[in-house]
């Protein structure tokens, strides 16, 4: 899609909105799948129907294609990772400002008049956000002039993947953890995330079959190649047209012991990048 093409019209967006808001009383959006207790504020990400923004910026970190990206990094997360740079808003969904659909698209606006190339939706994780993010898109209309990036860790449910399909040009999932299931993988010890693999690739290859445009976010992290970066990098190699971001910017908590405890050391980004190439990965940067 061409930067200046909407994805839908306002009336296609202003419907899956109305779509959308039944799971602020009935939450269905992510695995856990925890209906009326969303509106209490006590599901699982503990996001009630009100939308709070930790921060939003003209941001240069993003991927090459992406920046200067408009990030809106909202609170709250369906994940519990236990290294999360985040955790300050992630795991505290007040976090920041509360604000309005309305809100929200005059902030874009400004920011598409900055020079943003990217309207970057992130967390936390937008998930449980995505009521607001519809209708924030729907109020935006014809004024959005550059692609819609939807940025999540992909722990989402079918219903929340046909919610977007609508809105979003881009996607740029992560995907962290490698195949396994059960308390021990490293998806549901590391990220508290049940069936981690088979939910996160199974959304990732929704859009891809889809056509959509797709951007695969790897972190690397220390001790974590037999597990998670080598099959990971081999089930992304057999989807051709998926692009394949590797972040080297691990860095351990406080408190971390084992394994994660380190820095990723030099040769163990050295080892991804030279498998990727390998593999004919599109890398980028």
């Amino acid at each position: 899609m061409s930067p200046g093409t909407p994805a839908a019209s306002a009336l296609e967006l202003s419907a899956a909105a109305a779509r959308a808001r039944h799971h602020l009383e009935d939450c269905l959006l992510c695995p856990f799948r925890c209906g009326a207790v969303r509106s209490t504020g006590q599901g699982v990400c503990r996001v009630s129907s009100v939308s709070y923004i930790a921060r939003e910026m003209l941001h240069l970190g993003e991927e090459t294609p992406l920046r200067p990206a408009h990030a809106i990094f909202f609170s709250g997360c369906t994940a519990t990772c236990r290294f999360c740079v985040a955790a300050s808003f992630a795991f505290r969904p007040t976090y920041g400002v509360p604000s309005t659909p309305a809100q929200l698209a005059q902030r874009i606006r400004l920011r598409q008049e900055q020079g943003a190339r990217s309207i970057c939706f992130i967390g936390g994780d937008p998930v449980p956000h995505i009521p607001f993010i519809l209708e924030t898109l729907a109020v935006l209309g014809p004024d959005r002039r550059v692609p819609v990036v939807f940025n999540s860790n992909f722990y989402m449910s079918p219903q929340a993947l046909e919610l977007l399909a609508p809105a979003v040009d881009i996607y740029l999932p992560d995907l962290k953890f490698g195949p396994g299931s059960g308390l021990e993988s490293c998806g549901e010890r590391l990220g508290g995330m049940p069936n981690y693999w088979a939910v996160v690739t199974g959304c990732i290859q929704e859009v891809w079959a889809r056509g959509a445009r797709v951007m695969v976010r790897h972190l690397l992290m220390p001790g974590h190649w037999s597990c998670c970066t080598e099959p990971v990098l081999h089930w992304l190699a057999e989807r051709p047209g998926l692009e394949v971001s590797l972040l080297d910017q691990y860095v351990p908590p406080v408190r971390a012991q084992g394994r994660l405890a380190g820095f990723l050391a030099p040769e163990e980004g050295a080892r991804a990048r030279a498998l990727a190439r390998r593999l004919r990965l599109s890398l980028v940067g």
